[in-house]
């Protein structure tokens, strides 16, 4: 990697949250009696599952609480980790995987990893591998697509750009259509899909090897993305209001905006804040940078994740990867709605979201775009990428500093971070 730095994890900042050395995997499993584990986990109707397990297994029970949400549950962890008061299963997001990693207190789940390869796509299990070390039962996934209004797509006569030169071109027309319209918003604040376009474009903002963190933000694959979204802006052709703010919402339910970038999970948010919206979106293959060879990102998803200083290493592991990775466990993540990182649960024929009742093909496009996932290394400070990439996004779209500074400013930010 041609700008990247190479940073010794003993060095990183992110261990400031380090811990004293935990017992190792599987420490004490012999408790006689049941065992129960504690599970901390936000993830909506997992209870249920957990529920289904526990009547069926009257020896290892499990306990599901939510200390934290997803965004706040690294910390929450950590600390309890380093009182001696921590969890035995975490759920984590993908993101956050690099920082328990870093701060050494996940139980390696190698024990597990043939029947994990079968279950799972090499891409998906590469998002919980470091070092070929497997750290997490990935659970669900959030593969991007193109969602739209398929109302205003058949009054105008439009149809979804399967190329992002087709999209720039999609954009020009739609701004000549009646009523100040946008195909996109483009968000400063939505970081996650920026580094995932850059992802996409066979950018690698992150690498770990041999205890090293290696950093490429400000990298040829990801400038040629900027400054496509550059020229979008600057020529009016996408909107860039914040997202979630009244703007974008009144934009958005007033069909001035007339699609967006989102994981597989877009029709639950959509559903909720537009509900007289009803079948009036489909979903697309996003655009593509060379269509021989289609890459996709994905937005969101997360995994289960063993504490090292778990004294019930293996009734975890049982738990975790009957709840993800057993077809089972699968089926019931599909039931209680859940787009699966397992390949069986992709596979399932299920009945379409409720926010397009007729669209017999949305499952079956999330399963296509989860085909072609991008394999991502996500680094230990991944938030704080995000945070700089929000801010100089922002400042180059407010015309307060220029575009050519965002992935320098990013790139010295999360280096100087990591070096601490």
């Amino acid at each position: 990697m041609a700008n990247s730095v190479r940073i010794g994890i003993a060095t990183a900042g992110i261990l400031a949250l380090a811990l004293t050395a935990c017992s190792g995997p599987g420490g004490d499993d012999s408790a006689d009696g049941p065992v129960t584990l504690e599970f901390w986990a936000w993830g909506s109707n997992i209870d249920k599952r957990v529920e289904v397990w526990n009547q069926a297994n009257p020896d290892i029970q499990v306990n599901i609480s939510q200390p934290a949400s997803g965004a706040d549950m690294p910390v929450r962890v950590l600390s309890a980790v380093r009182a001696g008061d921590g969890p035995d299963i975490a759920q984590a997001e993908y993101t956050q995987l690099p920082t328990y990693v870093s701060a050494g207190v996940l139980a390696p789940l190698d024990s597990a990893k043939q029947d994990l390869e079968e279950a799972y796509s090499p891409t998906v299990l590469e998002s919980v591998s470091f070092d070929d070390t497997v750290y997490g039962v990935p659970q669900d996934l959030g593969p991007a697509l193109f969602v739209y209004r398929n109302d205003l797509f058949a009054q105008y006569g439009l149809t979804p750009a399967a190329s992002w030169e087709d999209f720039r071109a999609l954009a020009e027309q739609v701004r000549t259509l009646d009523g100040d319209r946008y195909l996109f918003n483009f968000s400063s604040i939505d970081a996650d899909q920026f580094m995932g376009l850059a992802l996409q474009n066979g950018a690698q903002w992150w690498d770990y090897a041999d205890e090293q963190w290696g950093v490429d933000i400000d990298s040829a694959e990801t400038r040629e993305v900027l400054d496509f979204w550059q020229g979008m802006v600057e020529d009016d052709l996408v909107s860039t209001y914040q997202t979630g703010s009244p703007e974008q919402i009144e934009a958005t339910a007033s069909g001035r905006v007339l699609g967006t970038i989102a994981g597989a999970w877009a029709p639950g948010p959509l559903l909720n804040q537009y509900p007289d919206t009803v079948g009036l979106w489909s979903a697309a293959q996003i655009p593509q940078w060379d269509a021989a060879d289609p890459r996709v990102f994905a937005r969101g998803g997360s995994a289960n994740v063993i504490l090292k200083e778990s004294p019930h290493y293996d009734q975890a592991l049982e738990f975790i990867t009957w709840l993800n990775a057993s077809d089972e466990g699968a089926e019931g993540l599909v039931e209680v709605n859940k787009f699966t990182g397992a390949l069986h649960g992709q596979e399932i024929d299920r009945t379409p979201p409720e926010l397009m009742p007729e669209d017999t093909t949305y499952w079956p496009s999330a399963t296509e775009a989860a085909s072609k996932l991008v394999t991502v290394q996500w680094g230990p400070n991944t938030q704080v990428a995000f945070t700089a990439i929000t801010d100089e996004l922002g400042n180059a779209i407010e015309g307060t500093s220029p575009w050519a500074d965002v992935l320098p400013k990013v790139q010295d930010i999360v280096e100087k971070d990591l070096a601490g």
